[in-house]
């Protein structure tokens, strides 16, 4: 399979495993394509059942720490990151059923099967009652053993092992994330809304969890009711076309979501009169034709696939990871030419949506400058940092040259022209006085 420069997505969830319960199908059987787990870690449940006595608080802190972080990779279909953060997990706490389980889901995705295989035995093994872990094992197995053997997979295992669409619909309860403050469903169907009034939060809750074929994008056609013989790989033209030989003429297939992929071959087999009832299994196998552009102070800047039509930033970030000096973001809009300034210390920002196309650039913080005048021993410009208060802006223009009773901090207003505030320094170091915020520009004079 083409090796993805990066693999991103808003977390297509199953249902999480650790607050499964007994008995109830979980998601993950009929999609591998998405990391199971959920967003607040893991359960007390069963998960600390199994742990050993010998494992330190500490080291089960630090290895949930780490699952949650798995977790959030995950989220961003970001499955290397994920399996080595979930490795890290196991290794503080080897009997940690969750962190096995979503390892063994982390290498599902990347193809991994035999490794996966162990990781889902490791989880039987510690929980023989687990339905979901047993359900996964068997179909790594499958997919393993068609890796080996490509012709002797039996019509049974074909159809278990296709990944439903990530549009496919679950009876199973929904989990909840945020992304830009809009609701994001992961594990509904995309006919089915959470309740919300707001018009631009549905189409927020629809660009995080749906995927639209494009051109280039490789596509995983199978009949359900027929044993694969050839490949089952198909690429969506230039023209946005889907060349399959049981089609009379050519389906296209570019904008529509897999499940409308699905319906409409489906309809066609009906239509021509081949088959009665056909099922047909539509899949993404390689996603090619969302993608972003990174530049600037990351360590792994270039081109970033993505999974859905829209992803937050931040997944975008994680998978380029940031230098050490890169504190903010433009955003150019491919739609709008719009350009957006993003603040990277602040996580709501951080929520902004990213679109296909979309040009986004890393820089550092602008240096910004505040000024001291007065009764101080080293007057003059200096760089403002957030945070800073009047008391350290002093101390940083190396403090009162002499004893002093007043400050006078003049700043800009809306309307251009300089305010001044009287500050007693007696009361600011009394506690009397809240000591104030600088800002970048302001004037600060130190009077005796």
């Amino acid at each position: 399979m083409h090796k993805h420069l990066a693999v991103l997505t808003v977390f297509l969830a199953i249902l999480c495993h650790s607050q499964a319960s007994p008995g109830q199908s979980n998601v993950s059987t009929a999609t591998p394509q998405a990391l199971a787990a959920n967003g607040s870690g893991t359960s007390e449940g069963s998960s600390n059942k199994t742990e050993s006595q010998d494992v330190s608080k500490k080291a089960r802190e630090e290895a949930k720490r780490l699952y949650k972080m798995g977790v959030k990779y995950g989220r961003g279909g970001l499955f290397r990151q994920a399996s080595e953060s979930f490795q890290k997990a196991i290794q503080l706490n080897p009997n940690y059923a969750d962190a096995h389980y979503g390892l063994g889901l982390a290498l599902f995705d990347q193809g991994r099967w035999e490794e996966a295989i162990r990781s889902f035995q490791n989880v039987v093994k510690i929980n023989p009652k687990d339905k979901e872990a047993r359900e996964k094992l068997y179909e790594a197995s499958v997919l393993a053993e068609r890796k080996t053997n490509p012709a002797g997979h039996t019509e049974k295992e074909t159809i278990a092992a296709i990944p439903l669409s990530p549009n496919a619909s679950s009876k199973s309860p929904s989990k909840i994330d945020t992304a830009a403050e809009v609701p994001v469903s992961l594990n509904v169907s995309t006919d089915s809304h959470p309740n919300n009034s707001s018009s631009a939060a549905t189409a927020g809750n629809d660009l995080t969890r749906v995927y639209h074929i494009g051109v280039g994008d490789v596509l995983d056609v199978r009949l359900g009711d027929q044993p694969a013989s050839h490949s089952t790989l198909f690429t969506v033209t230039p023209s946005g076309l889907l060349e399959h030989p049981i089609l009379a003429e050519p389906l296209q297939v570019a904008g529509l979501t897999v499940e409308e992929t699905r319906a409409r071959l489906e309809a066609d087999l009906k239509r021509r009169a081949i088959n009665e009832n056909p099922r047909v299994l539509v899949g993404v196998r390689e996603y090619l034709s969302h993608a972003v552009i990174v530049s600037g102070l990351v360590k792994e800047p270039g081109t970033k696939l993505l999974r859905r039509e829209a992803i937050p930033l931040y997944v975008v970030i994680a998978d380029a990871q940031l230098a050490p000096e890169a504190g903010r973001a433009t955003l150019i809009r491919h739609e709008t030419g719009e350009a957006l300034v993003v603040d990277l210390s602040k996580p709501a920002e951080m929520n902004l949506l990213v679109r296909s196309g979309d040009v986004i650039t890393v820089h550092a913080n602008p240096k910004l400058f505040f000024y001291v005048g007065g009764e101080v021993k080293a007057p003059g410009e200096k760089q403002f940092r957030p945070g800073l208060t009047l008391t350290q802006a002093i101390l940083a223009a190396g403090g009162l040259s002499r004893e002093s009773k007043e400050a006078h901090l003049a700043r800009e207003g809306a309307n251009g022209f300089l305010a001044s505030t009287r500050y007693k320094l007696k009361d600011i170091n009394t506690g009397k006085v809240a000591d104030p915020l600088i800002q970048p520009g302001d004037r600060i004079t130190v009077e005796h």
